[in-house]
């Protein structure tokens, strides 16, 4: 449920186990399991050694440029952020989520909604044993604003250091620079650091060390390997409704086959969203494993770079939007597991402009926009990057390359790792022409996906890798954030929409089902399409 009393997010797909069922069987090699030349272990039913059921084990093909909780950013960051550090609030696991205390148990707002008043419980400590105080929620606000990486986009022109107060042991006061609709749905992203140590140490610490007060800590972090945490016996937290997890590992396995072989063998409990679907559709077959297939938000773009030749143009840009085969994507590519994007938002989220441009692939249409440019396609040479390993956006830009071909447009296709990506996106330089990149639902507002991606003040980051800029739609983004009237912002959304969608600064593509192979044994697990707490460890258990 949103601030404003709506139900936000709600969506009319039919189930992904639904949608798997159409993919083509592509026969699950059960030899994965024994792949390193040892006899496996014996197992119980759910695919597990029973020694280990203590232990979960997440295996994910992404590895993350940081474990800094204020520098964090993309899907894997934030679930290691929202399960070693504690925020004022929480989300639930509820589709659409609310709001929870967190280390807040009350607060109070202000009638023109610019104070806010908090008060923090007395029972919640650091991993290193030192209790949580105003102080240290103050010095988090600080430092995230001065880091200015990560989710700071988030409380930019909002909060001002200055702005949070320590009124005493337990109670903040957050005093904002004007009225932000959206503030408290943002605050489950704002993760609170013990003072002392982070302040006791170099800038680097935190990358191999944890200052938190979540219910997990960590214990052992080897870079592009894995991270090993271990339950915190004195978390505030309520216990789950079974056996919790006293040791959770995130296993970085680059290998989409060795992730399956994990699951067959019950040496992993969960993957990521990011195998094919046949690869779903694979471990769907397993006795002891199922798909979760919640629909959530996972809109794919293809990020257009605005900013350089020949993609400045708005022709050029339109001309390859008339240019793809949508349909090809949701049905050949996807299998049907997806709907093609209308505009920037997606069509789930409240707010939502269903009069926006939706492009269909249109060669002619494409070739008059193309005609209508100050470019000619036979020198039109452009590059095409993906995450490596990703095997549906490779496929995706296979089919651009040859959609492009038809105009006479060049297209390289470049796979680099996330961390390139991410690192890459950070210059005009150095970011690619185009870049396939999922846009990730953070909290229960359209602003999650409009201001990131779309407001020039978010520039350098990888949500924003078209380096697009329309003062019109930064004044309209901005007017949204501070008006708490939910039709009045509902219009400026609208509006803005219309003009992203107009001027094509990229391939709005589809609202793709996130798949994840989940353990039977795993019991709690719910996916609500929240970075982050879509893996929150400490709600899962073993079950019976």
């Amino acid at each position: 449920m949103g601030k404003d009393g709506k139900n936000h997010g709600e969506g009319g797909h039919i189930t992904r186990r639904q949608l798997i069922g159409y993919a083509s069987a592509a026969g699950f090699t059960t030899a994965l399991a024994g792949c390193s030349g040892e006899e496996p272990e014996e197992t119980t039913d759910n695919g597990l050694d029973d020694s280990d059921d203590a232990s979960l084990v997440y295996a994910t093909t992404i590895s993350p440029s940081t474990i800094d909780p204020m520098r964090a950013s993309d899907n894997f960051e934030n679930i290691y952020t929202v399960n070693v550090y504690d925020s004022l609030l929480n989300y639930t696991d509820d589709s659409p989520p609310q709001l929870e205390a967190g280390l807040a148990t009350d607060w109070e707002v202000s009638d023109d909604e610019q104070t806010y008043e908090f008060t923090l419980r007395d029972d919640a400590t650091f991993h290193n044993g030192d209790p949580v105080t105003a102080s240290d929620v103050a010095y988090s606000f600080e430092r995230m604003q001065e880091l200015q990486d990560g989710l700071s986009w988030m409380w930019d022109g909002t909060i001002e250091p200055e702005g949070v107060t320590a009124i005493d042991e337990t109670t903040v006061e957050i005093e904002t620079e004007r009225t932000f609709a959206p503030f408290l749905f943002t605050l489950p992203y704002h993760p609170i650091v013990n003072e002392a140590e982070v302040e006791e140490n170099d800038e680097d610490w935190l990358e191999q060390n944890d200052a938190g007060s979540g219910p997990y800590e960590l214990v052992e972090h080897e870079r592009e390997e894995r991270i090993v945490l271990e339950r915190a016996d004195d978390w505030w937290g309520d216990d789950p409704a079974g056996e919790p997890f006293e040791e959770v590992t995130l296993e970085i396995v680059p290998e989409e086959g060795t992730v399956n072989g994990m699951m067959g063998d019950g040496s992993a409990d969960i993957t990521d969203e990011w195998l094919s679907v046949e690869s779903y559709e694979e471990l769907d077959d397993l006795d002891h494993v199922w798909v979760s297939d919640e629909v959530t938000f996972s809109p794919l773009y293809v990020f257009m770079h605005t900013q350089r030749e020949p993609l400045d143009d708005v022709n050029v840009r339109r001309a390859i939007s008339y240019a793809v085969d949508y349909q090809q994507i949701v049905d050949d590519i996807l299998l049907g597991n997806a709907d093609q994007m209308q505009g920037p938002l997606p069509a789930e989220m409240w707010g939502h402009n269903d009069d926006a441009i939706q492009y269909e692939q249109d060669i002619d249409q494409a070739q008059e926009y193309l005609d209508e440019s100050d470019h000619d396609p036979e020198d039109i040479e452009l590059t095409y990057t993906y995450v490596t390993g990703l095997t549906v956006t490779e496929n995706i830009g296979l089919l651009l390359q040859t959609n492009l071909n038809e105009l006479g447009i060049d297209l390289e296709l470049e796979a680099a790792p996330w961390t390139r990506i991410t690192d890459m996106t950070t210059s005009q330089d150095t970011t690619s022409d185009m870049h396939a990149i999922y846009l990730s639902f953070s909290y229960v507002d359209p602003d999650t996906f409009l201001y990131p991606a779309w407001h020039s003040s978010s520039h350098g980051s990888w949500e924003s890798a078209a380096w697009y800029e329309n003062d019109e739609v930064d004044q309209l983004l901005d007017d949204a954030r501070t008006e708490v009237d939910v039709d009045q912002r509902t219009e400026y959304y609208e509006e803005a929409q219309e003009i992203i969608a107009e001027e094509a600064p990229a391939l709005f593509l589809v609202n793709e089902a996130e798949l994840y192979g989940v353990n039977e044994r795993i019991g709690g697990y719910v996916d609500n399409g929240l970075v982050g707490y879509s893996k929150a460890f400490w709600r899962l258990y073993e079950e019976s």
